[in-house]
């Protein structure tokens, strides 16, 4: 039993040594390394606020006279460390935002291209009499005679699959095509750790660089361009490494972004593709402007653009090159790019360009297809002249695509029929087989 206690009185309290002070962990002792000897042993919230008004000054912003300017991001390897890791799961999260898992927006845009392939699909087995059935889930069996065929979306029976999962390969395409003598970026692969490996290469180029998923994507996912300083290649490389385990850095070719579809070593369609623009009304913010085209784009359908303006980390390095942020309230009036990425365009930012298209650029593409085996391919051609050779303006293949998209071809000025061209290609040589 215990003592008891007197009315009125505080009961005794038990007579304790002080307890030591925890011992500080290497983190810690990594941090205060990079204070001042006289702010070292402040509270925690000071010392976090220390530290980021200091990282802040040693970040060095890319000017008119130095436009590729690195800088490292403190003395400690493992403060770097942690800060990755918190990035890396930062875009892990916005990634599944952006995905049509919790997405009803992006959702509805997937419904819209399912409508679209949809369409042009049964367009197509009119054109070579040809009979359609859905078998569901987006899939068609399209019939002639005693022969059929599969497809799905843009996909096709055409490539086999070892030559798709080559192509979607971005690396081991870029080495295959630079044996072959056909010119690509000068590039690295690294591993999302190797922050500075990266750093090291874009420090030796004097452009801005690309980052971008090794494989496994498509339609612009995770490519982040016009990166130029430390910070931003940290983030670049954060956001590709949600998507892939590998990234590739490359340097950043200049010029317009040209499409050109191949099928059987023959081009069939070149398509000029324009980043995606926005107008300001001197009212609206970036952000806004945004919102505003996005729910366009959700009403009016494929018709309008294929893809919502998902708000990434090259909008954000594309606005910056322009004095633009997306709180920022552009000029009335005032057209600026939104993305430097021009897989979100809209139908009215692409242009058949096939006329011009000079002979050594044609057979190069011809070459690329061959030397991946591909019956169609999509390659995407950077140049700054489409009528000379890329060597001579500095132009590159940075991406071939053995599942290429139809959108660009279709919703322009003149339309190609790229679906039409397939299954006469399939059934043909199905019914000869």
């Amino acid at each position: 039993m215990t003592a008891p206690v007197a009315i009125g009185r505080a009961p005794p309290v038990e007579k304790t040594r002080p307890r030591a002070a925890p011992p500080r962990s290497a983190v810690h002792k990594a941090l205060d390394s990079r204070l001042p000897p006289k702010q070292r042993h402040v509270s925690q919230p000071v010392r976090r606020n220390l530290l980021e008004r200091l990282r802040r000054r040693r970040f060095e912003q890319a000017g008119p006279g130095n436009p590729m300017r690195f800088t490292r991001i403190g003395r400690s390897p493992l403060p770097r460390r942690m800060a990755r890791r918190a990035l890396y799961g930062y875009y892990l999260f916005q990634r599944l935002a952006l995905s049509d898992r919790v997405n009803r927006n992006v959702r509805k845009m997937a419904r819209h291209r399912s409508d679209f392939y949809a369409q042009i699909w049964k367009e197509a087995a009119e054109a070579t009499e040809s009979a359609i059935a859905s078998a569901g889930n987006g899939f068609f069996r399209v019939t002639r005679g005693t022969r059929s065929i599969f497809v799905n979306s843009n996909q096709s029976l055409l490539d086999s699959h070892v030559a798709v999962s080559l192509a979607d390969d971005k690396a081991t395409t870029y080495r295959l095509l630079a044996k072959a003598q056909i010119p690509v970026p000068e590039h690295v692969v690294i591993s999302p750790e190797d922050f500075d490996a990266a750093l090291g290469f874009a420090k030796s180029l004097s452009c801005p660089v690309v980052v971008k998923p090794a494989f496994g994507t498509s339609g612009g996912t995770g490519v982040s361009t016009d990166v130029r300083t430390a910070p931003q290649l940290m983030h670049a490389i954060a956001w590709a490494a949600a998507f892939c385990s590998q990234v590739i850095v490359e340097r950043q070719i200049e010029g317009e972004t040209y499409r050109l579809l191949y099928l059987d070593g023959e081009l069939l369609d070149c398509v000029l593709r324009r980043s995606p623009r926005l107008v300001g009304d001197g009212a609206a913010s970036v952000r806004d402007l945004v919102h505003s085209e996005n729910s366009r784009r959700l009403s009016a359908g494929y018709q309008r653009s294929q893809a919502l303006l998902n708000i990434d980390q090259d909008m954000k390095t594309t606005l910056a090159l322009q004095g633009l942020r997306l709180g920022a309230v552009p000029e009335n009036r005032r057209e600026f790019v939104v993305k430097r990425v021009v897989n979100e365009n809209i139908a009215s930012e692409n242009e058949t360009v096939t006329g011009g298209l000079c002979s050594e650029i044609v057979e190069i593409g011809r070459r690329v297809a061959e030397t991946l085996g591909l019956r169609l391919a999509g390659l995407d051609v950077i140049t700054s002249d489409l009528r000379l050779p890329l060597h001579k303006v500095g132009g590159a293949v940075v991406d071939v695509n053995a599942v290429p998209g139809f959108y660009y071809h279709y919703l322009k000025k003149d339309r190609f029929p790229v679906a039409y061209y397939i299954l006469k290609w399939a059934l043909g040589h199905a019914a000869s087989a």
